[in-house]
């Protein structure tokens, strides 16, 4: 059939089949196809179309390539391809118009031309399998890994049309049906799977795509894995992939698809030789297998032509006698001819012909005719499918170009819609932000006003205490001159007394021994021991005077600081409360110790001081409690973003200054224990010192005694008068008495203010240390906390700085990157179009192709050489046509990866927006942050100066104190210490009532004001727990959308990373595949040339045989005819030498097409390494772009991980909370405590009070009678 009418066929075809489409998707349901077949007059092949076409899906459809295909299969059946002579007569004209007589009116008229059409079809199809088995045999001597892969693709292509669907009459089964476990494992060991002697999904997918089942779908693929997998393990062994693909049946049938599946018929390697046998020896079989391709120009269609076109054809190659061989062989010159009978007549004529060379010359050139006539068929076959494949391809890029620009369009107007939402949302957010800084800012501006004022307060406080202070200073400097000037009266009064007492001495010794001889020994003796024992108690009483004297000026220093600093006391903090009611509770252990009962001064200092402390924290938390819930209810309503960083800061500040009271507490505890240890040194030694001042006046009253008993001794002796006796015994007991008298009362005198000193400087002492300590302290630890605060604040600024820079170098960064990407779009997006325009020429050189083919097929009919150069164009143009479909996937590539590329742009986008509008409230928060350093800065400032100014006051206050104390220490120097000591005794007797009704007043004030803090500290107790549960919920709402956000985002990179992993398996798939068949269409080039070289050399040793057995024959002439007809002779040599003219034309048309073959073939190879060359270069791209994306994955999978590490970090956060939270309620616990056991030593401390004035009051009346 001419290929011209085939094509006029398949069209008609597809226009009825277009018509039967009604829903112009190019596929048929079973509705449809009925209406086709009724179309077509084919009612008796209906359920067989049906079964073969649809099988027993019922809503499958089927497009044209399958139904032609299976059209072919099933018509097949009915049609009788045998070797007789009957075939030849099916094909008569006559057969097909009685053929046509029997179609009914409503067919259509190329029913004719159809069945013609399935008889060409059926017999390419016989050819393809003829080359199939005959290269299977060639191969089976080969490797055996080539066996074995063929023979897993003949199994895997069996049941891609069902094999009774073809009607063939045997059920044809390969050598290949039974493969043995080594050659299924050298499969598995040469694609690398089955290492552990079992496959996975994967796995298997790549062993089909190896035995040839390549277009599984995954739905296919996990049915068949599924069915391998008997034992339900998640993997197939080594016996159930061959039970189940070798031993079991035929694969499961894929489904209808768009793709069509194509008749591929299998026979056996026996078939195959016989065949081969039997071409080679049977003219019948000749006839049957060359058929009409003689003479093929001459054929008008009907298989049957004028006798004189014929004969003009031979008169034109040089045959004279054309007629008389037409009437030899029987036919009229007058009727039409049919060229089949022809054919036989020639045939049998050379058969019949004695000549046994020429009769195996002729078949072997039919043989190679009818081979390289199927090639030829075989290649236009495979040019019009690559013309419908270019074609599909075309519709196909046009399609997902439209798609694109779709997507595309509706990408950018969902990323519009988004980026005006994201404005929108930004500025909302913006001006909320501005609102809420506004009212923190006013919230700011309140609470600086507020703390000016108290500030204002409290300096004003300290001036009023500062004039009443030296308002007291004067009164005491007044009070102390008049006591200094009464004490000046009453030393005189003494010295007037001691200088009287010195001369009734004088008088009374001068009476006493003023008869005795002063020469006399025992006398000067006795003067001299009563001398030496009065300096000793003349140096005593100095030294404990001026112990006395040191011990009253060190009392006054003390008291004149302690009434300076009760202003500066009431401001100190809680843990001098604490540390004094330690201290109280160590007194009160001692309270049984006479000496420590005096100390009530002290005591009443420290609790008036308690009470100013809780007085000032009442006022503190009476000021704060409005301003706290207001920012609490303005937090909440306002500022509930920043409710988590404003309670974390809060919480934080607790707890450092919980640690440093702590801290001070433990420093305070060791500096006590210290100072007690030290003190109870000192009143060790002054005790040791009070045995030794005890056992020195014994030793007096011992030699006081032996010299009264030496005096009476020596007056026995002497024998004075009895009236002197009488009057010295009467003074030396009045002396006595009033010297024992004077030493008792300056003994018990000196104890009792010693201790009492002692005492009282050891508390005041004590306090006034730790006071002075706990302050500076305290200042300190504001000062450390405010240089590591400002430390930390500067830190955090530049650290934000450099974030901030870093920032906008990142911004230029992706500014930069965006701009190379959007010229790399613009790049690609130009290759596009080199690659459309390249697809456009490919198709018109694929068109001049078709043109050239069809002249070389015109080349072919005309001249037998011509078929070789015709095979060459069109191997060829088969590979350019394979080329134009690899440059189709490659540009269907590149559209995936712009696809890709672009919505990876798009996704980059949308991060950098995110990211930027994160940057963008950061930077927000860094303003805030800003402003908020400065006013702390300026905060700061303030109250470092307001902190100078106070400090300078206390120097200058200090100075004016340490001149005021030097001056009371002059005065206090030449007062006396009876007079001192009995006027600050009722002096502070009168101050000891006023001040404990005035701690009761304020103890009464305190417990009120005790229970109003527990009020308030409950209420806050309340609104606390209340903004914990807020602040959970927040937390946990925020921690869930993160977690989801997270969950998405994983999501999202595993579905990418598995969509690239996927494309890249595709592409690695398609481009080794594309490789193997370029190296097989190389080997089949290769084989084509060997044979056509092989062919050439037949051909030259034909030529050479037949040219020996020319001249075997003129000899054998020459020597039989001898003296015969000269004209006859010479006409045989006529002939002869046009024989081997022509000879030598055919062999010089060999070597030309030899050398053409070889330049082509060279140039296909060139062509070959370009491809080679250019598909290497593009892996190396695809390449570089996965690498591109790997990156862009992982900078997103880091990307997740600091998100997940800042989430751990909010979450150690919000630990800490909850942990600095309980601290903060076992704070308010021990806060309870305390103020119970406060409650506790302030009543002690009452009973102490009243203990103290019974002994006051018992006190009073013996210093007075002293």
């Amino acid at each position: 059939m001419d290929e011209e009418e085939q094509n006029r066929y398949v069209a008609q075809l597809k226009e009825e089949f277009d018509s039967c489409d009604t829903t112009g998707t190019g596929y048929l349901d079973k509705e449809e196809l009925t209406a086709l077949c009724h179309k077509l007059s084919l009612d008796a092949h209906l359920p067989l179309l049906l079964d073969t076409l649809l099988g027993p899906q019922h809503y499958a459809r089927v497009n044209f390539e399958e139904f032609k295909e299976g059209f072919v299969a099933v018509l097949s059946r009915s049609l009788d391809f045998s070797t007789s002579e009957e075939e030849s007569s099916y094909l008569n004209p006559g057969k097909v118009s009685s053929f046509k007589r029997c179609c009914p009116i409503e067919a259509p008229c190329f029913v004719c031309g159809v069945y013609q059409f399935l008889l060409f079809s059926v017999q390419v199809l016989n050819c393809q399998m003829y080359l199939f088995q005959s290269l299977k045999s060639d191969e089976d001597t080969g490797s055996n890994k080539d066996s074995i892969q063929h023979s897993f693709e003949a199994q895997g292509q069996l049941k891609r049309w069902k094999p009774d669907s073809l009607g063939s009459p045997t059920q044809t089964t390969g050598p290949c049906q039974e493969v043995t476990d080594g050659q299924v494992k050298a499969v598995w060991e040469e694609l690398g799977v089955g290492s552990g002697g079992s496959l996975d999904r994967q796995e298997l997918s790549l062993v089909c795509d190896h035995i040839g089942l390549k277009n599984l779908q995954s739905e296919e693929l996990d049915a068949l894995f599924k069915k391998l997998d008997k034992d339900q393990d998640g993997k197939v062994s080594l016996t159930e992939f061959q039970k189940g693909l070798f031993r079991h049946g035929d694969l499961p049938e894929p489904t209808a698809a768009s793709t069509p599946l194509r008749a591929s018929t299998q026979r056996t390697f026996s078939q195959a030789l016989e065949e081969r046998v039997g071409r080679s020896t049977s003219p019948s079989l000749l006839s049957a297998t060359v058929g009409q391709r003689l003479l093929t120009r001459l054929d008008d269609g009907s298989g049957c032509t004028s006798p004189e076109r014929v004969v003009t054809l031979w008169n034109d190659e040089g045959i004279r006698n054309s007629r008389d061989i037409l009437q030899t062989l029987d036919f009229s010159l007058e009727e039409r001819l049919s060229l089949a009978e022809l054919i036989l007549a020639l045939d049998n004529e050379l058969l019949v012909s004695g000549n046994g060379i020429h009769q195996a010359a002729l078949i072997s050139y039919k043989d190679e005719i009818q081979f390289l006539q199927v090639l030829a068929n075989q290649a236009c076959q495979e040019r019009d499918k690559a013309k419908v494949d270019l074609e599909m391809a075309d519709r196909r890029n046009l399609q997902l170009v439209r798609e694109i620009d779709d997507r595309h369009a509706t990408i950018e107007s969902l990323n519009e819609s988004k980026i005006k939402d994201l404005e929108q949302d930004f500025r909302d957010k913006l001006t909320a932000l501005r609102s809420e800084t506004d009212q923190e800012n006013e919230v700011l501006l309140q609470q600086m006003e507020r703390e000016r004022t108290k500030l204002r307060e409290e300096v004003e406080h300290l001036k009023a205490q500062e004039a009443t202070l030296q308002e007291e200073a004067n009164n005491e400097n007044s009070r102390l001159e008049e006591e200094i000037c009464a004490l000046k009266g009453k030393l005189l009064e003494s010295e007037s007394t001691i200088s009287k007492l010195k001369k009734d001495l004088d008088h009374v010794l001068q009476d006493k021994y003023g008869g005795l001889d002063p020469s006399s020994a025992g006398l000067l003796s006795q003067e001299e021991r009563l001398s030496g024992i009065i300096k000793q108690y003349e140096l005593q009483c100095r030294e404990l005077q001026d112990r006395n004297d040191e011990l009253s000026s060190e009392l006054e220093v003390l008291r004149c600081q302690g009434s300076g600093k009760r202003s500066r006391r009431s401001r100190d903090s809680f843990s001098t409360h604490t540390w004094s009611s330690r201290r109280a509770l160590t007194t009160e252990s001692d309270s049984d110790d006479p000496e420590m009962k005096r100390v009530t001064s002290p005591q009443i200092n420290v609790l008036h001081n308690f009470v100013f402390i809780v007085l000032a924290a009442l006022g503190s938390l009476e000021s704060l409690a409005p301003t706290v819930s207001i920012e609490t209810e303005l937090a909440m309503e306002q500022l509930k973003d920043q409710v988590q960083d404003l309670k974390i800061q809060l919480e934080t500040k607790v707890n450092f200054y919980e640690r440093n009271i702590e801290l001070m507490k433990q420093n305070m505890e060791v500096e006590r224990k210290e100072i007690a240890q030290g003190y109870k040194m000192e009143i060790s030694e002054l005790e040791e010192q009070k045995i030794l001042a005890e056992e020195r006046l014994e030793q007096l009253r011992q030699t006081v005694e032996r010299l009264e008993g030496e005096l009476r001794v020596k007056g026995e002796g002497m024998a004075w008068g009895s009236e002197q006796e009488r009057r010295a015994q009467r003074e030396q007991a009045e002396l006595e008495q009033n010297y024992a008298r004077e030493i008792s009362n300056i003994v018990h005198r000196l104890t009792s203010e010693k201790d009492q000193l002692e005492a009282e400087l050891k508390l005041k002492m004590d306090q006034e240390v730790l006071l002075v300590r706990a302050r500076l302290d305290e200042v300190n630890s504001e000062n450390s906390a405010l240089k590591e605060r400002l430390a930390v604040l500067h830190q955090d600024v530049m650290r934000l700085e450099e974030e901030v820079s870093k920032k906008r170098r990142k911004l230029e960064e992706t500014e930069r990157e965006y701009t190379t990407i959007r010229d790399e779009v613009e790049r690609l997006h130009k290759e596009n179009c080199k690659c459309r325009e390249e697809v456009l020429e490919l198709s018109t050189r694929n068109l001049q192709l078709s043109n050239e083919n069809a002249e070389l097929n015109c080349h072919l009919r005309s001249d037998q050489g011509a078929v070789q150069r015709l095979t060459e164009s069109l191997a060829q143009a088969s590979q350019e046509q394979e080329q134009a479909a690899l440059s189709i996937k490659q540009l269907q590539e590149t559209s995936s990866q712009l696809e890709n590329e672009k919505l990876r742009l798009q996704v980059s986008k949308q991060e950098e927006k995110e990211h930027l509008e994160r940057e963008l409230k950061v930077l927000k928060q860094l303003t805030e942050m800003e402003s908020a350093l400065s006013n702390l800065t300026l905060k700061n400032q303030s109250l470092q100066q307001d902190k100078d100014s106070l400090l300078r006051e206390a120097e200058e206050r200090n100075k004016k104190i340490e001149t005021l104390q030097e001056r009371i220490s002059g005065l206090e120097t030449q007062t006396s210490q009876l007079h001192s000591q009995l006027y600050s005794m009722s002096k502070e007797k009168e101050d000891h009532v006023q001040e404990m009704s005035a701690h009761r007043k304020l103890l009464n004030e305190s417990q009120e004001k005790v229970l109003e803090l527990e009020a308030s500290m409950r209420e806050l107790c309340k609104e606390k727990e209340q903004l914990q549960e807020i602040l959970r919920i927040q937390q946990q709402t925020a921690v869930s959308a993160q977690q989801e956000e997270l969950r998405t985002v994983r999501t999202h990179n595993q579905e990418l990373l598995e969509k690239v992993s996927q494309e890249r398996e595709l592409d690695l798939q398609k481009v080794k595949h594309e490789c193997l068949t370029l190296k097989n269409k190389n080997a089949e080039l290769e084989t084509a040339k060997h044979r056509a070289e092989e062919q050439a050399l037949r051909a030259n040793t034909d030529l050479s045989l037949s040219q020996a057995q020319h001249v075997r024959e003129v000899q054998q002439l020459r020597e039989q005819v001898g003296t015969g007809n000269r004209e006859q002779l010479a006409h045989m040599h006529a002939q002869l030498t046009e024989q081997q003219s022509r000879t030598q034309q055919l062999a010089e048309q060999l070597r030309t097409q030899g050398q053409q073959a070889s330049t082509q073939l060279s140039l296909q190879q060139e062509q070959y390494e370009k491809v080679m060359e250019n598909m290497q270069e593009r892996m190396e791209e695809v390449e570089a772009k996965l690498k591109s994306v790997r990156l862009m994955l992982q900078e997103k999978v880091n990307q997740l991980k600091e998100q997940l590490a800042k989430n751990a970090k909010s979450d150690l956060l919000l630990k800490d909370l909850y942990v600095e939270n309980s601290q903060l309620m076992k704070a308010l616990q021990v806060t309870e405590q305390r103020q119970k056991s406060a409650e506790k030593k302030s009543f002690l401390l009452e009973e102490k009070v009243a203990a103290l004035n019974k002994l006051l009051r018992k006190i009073a009346p013996a210093s007075l009678s002293a």
